[in-house]
């Protein structure tokens, strides 16, 4: 006999939870990065702007909402821990190693609590089945992800996003390179191509490195070049696919590939 069809899991949060959730997450974030500006009270600020961003990832992931994209909250925290360092510096330079001391204490304070926020990227890879919807809707997210100011970021900031070991973090961290390919360096690009986690992060630390390579130094092109070249000599190579176009591309160097 067959099973009866078993009953939708029941919302943890009904929609107007979940909505007040998301604003009272919001105020409380955007009160807290005021505050990291405004007061003296580091750590207050800080639990201010930790508190804004659980509160409001509660409230999206508590029911995988799509309404607010963690990533963009993360980023917008890393700009903003990266502008308070860069005060640091030059307070640090001028003499003031007090205030530099306390501008570098909110920057580590606002990096934290970025690290408490999750990518909705795993979210979505765990819970959905593969398929071409799944794959539309992850390239909805590193849209996103792409259209992030990388104005304030360095090299040594994608990087480090990309080693922090998430597999949300290393396809933000493509991304980011896709959107701005003067970030992109050789340890990066050949860990993400010949040790990737998915055939997608490979696919996007392809899509990377090609966008990136005139701005690599000779040295870092023949590395790049040589992970290519490893790749397309096993497998990938034997068949026709998005990631084995890419790769020929970047061996060509020419953006055509020649039959």
């Amino acid at each position: 006999m067959a099973q009866p069809p078993a009953n939708p899991p029941v919302p943890v949060l009904n929609r107007a939870a979940r909505v007040a959730g998301v604003i009272v997450g919001m105020l409380v974030l955007v009160a807290g990065g005021v505050a990291v500006f405004l007061t003296d009270n580091e750590l207050g600020s800080t639990a201010l702007v930790a508190a804004g961003v659980v509160i409001a990832a509660l409230a999206v992931f508590g029911n995988r909402l799509e309404a607010v994209e963690a990533a963009g909250v993360r980023f917008e925290l890393e700009r903003r821990a990266r502008s308070v360092r860069q005060q640091a510096v030059r307070a640090r330079a001028a003499g003031k190693t007090e205030q530099a001391a306390q501008l570098e204490q909110r920057a580590e304070g606002l990096l934290a609590a970025a690290a408490m926020v999750g990518t909705r990227y795993e979210q979505l890879r765990s819970a959905e089945p593969p398929g071409w919807d799944r794959t539309a809707r992850m390239e909805g997210l590193l849209r996103e992800a792409r259209d992030l100011d990388t104005e304030s970021l360095s090299a040594a900031d994608v990087s480090r996003i990309f080693g922090s070991g998430s597999d949300g973090d290393r396809i933000t961290a493509l991304a980011l390179l896709e959107a701005e390919p003067r970030l992109a360096r050789a340890d990066l690009l050949v860990d993400a191509i010949g040790h990737s986690r998915s055939s997608y992060e490979q696919y996007h630390a392809l899509v990377a490195a090609e966008r990136a390579w005139v701005h690599l130094p000779a040295a870092d092109q023949d590395r790049v070049r040589a992970a290519v070249e490893t790749l397309l000599a096993g497998p990938l190579g034997e068949k026709t696919s998005d990631r084995r176009l890419v790769a020929r591309r970047i061996l060509e160097g020419s953006g055509e590939v020649k039959d």
